[in-house]
């Protein structure tokens, strides 16, 4: 018997591990922040069980645009002996349903590979990229207060009906990740050792303020609207949306 359903007390971690198979993770190292991430919620683990076993499962996480809501889909992840049956297809399909009942009609994922998200209704919408940075031998001065990195980012996601929203709890998931932002012309840059991730500023920059060798990490989209003096571009994975009526204007660090 098939039964496909939001993950219970108890079937955490059988669910961790089934994850970390599938991506060779270290369980013990994932542990700790798959229980204590704060977008963590049991009712988004959704998992196809047949009979006892768990055999494929992904996560749904709660997105919020101008144009209205949505959600994203991570962790899509089939036991390595059942896959090429169909699992993930069923279990994304009834994801979509229950998204549609829940007033969440449209959804995003990032992707490797696309054709099984294809095949489920999902169309390419962007790309993301790694390309390094020109970049000068100043240094950012020091961080800017998070109250002002939040006022600067929410004036800029008002501004455009297909930028993300952050509510209170994305709000504590982007601090807790510790994200360390300072100034930049009249915003700022969000940056991580080796990497940018998000930026918010005007004018075309000629090379950043950052350590050589420093590479944007993000959207195709969200590197032409910043005019970033990128070179060596890779692609690193595909967005891909299901009734999202434009190209979200997003950073990888709301990647869920």
């Amino acid at each position: 018997m098939t039964e496909i359903r939001p993950i219970r007390e108890g079937e955490g971690e059988a669910f961790l591990q089934l994850l970390c198979d599938v991506f060779t993770l270290d369980f013990n190292r994932a542990y700790d922040v798959f229980f204590t991430e704060p977008m963590f919620d049991l009712e988004r683990k959704w998992a196809l069980f047949e009979g006892p076993e768990m055999v494929s499962i992904l996560t749904t996480t709660p997105l919020e645009f101008g144009w209205g809501r949505a959600f994203g889909i991570a962790g899509v992840a089939t036991r390595k002996e059942r896959q090429h049956e169909g699992h993930a297809s069923r279990l994304l399909q009834r994801v979509l349903r229950e998204g549609e009942r829940r007033g969440e009609p449209a959804a995003l994922l990032f992707a490797r590979e696309t054709k099984v998200y294809e095949r489920n209704g999902f169309e390419p919408l962007d790309r993301v990229i790694r390309a390094e940075l020109k970049t000068t031998r100043e240094v950012l001065d020091d961080p800017l207060e998070f109250e002002d990195v939040r006022a600067q980012y929410e004036a800029w996601s008002n501004a455009h009906p297909d930028r993300l929203r952050r509510d209170e709890r994305r709000w504590r998931y982007w601090q807790w990740q510790y994200r360390v932002p300072g100034p930049f012309r009249d915003g700022y840059l969000c940056h991580e050792p080796g990497v940018l991730r998000e930026a918010l500023f005007t004018g075309k920059p000629n090379a950043m303020p950052l350590p050589s060798g420093t590479e944007w990490l993000g959207t195709t989209f969200m590197a032409d609207q910043l005019e970033l003096p990128v070179e060596k571009i890779t692609v690193d994975l595909y967005v891909m949306g299901y009734k999202v009526p434009g190209v979200p204007q997003m950073f990888m660090t709301d990647q869920f």
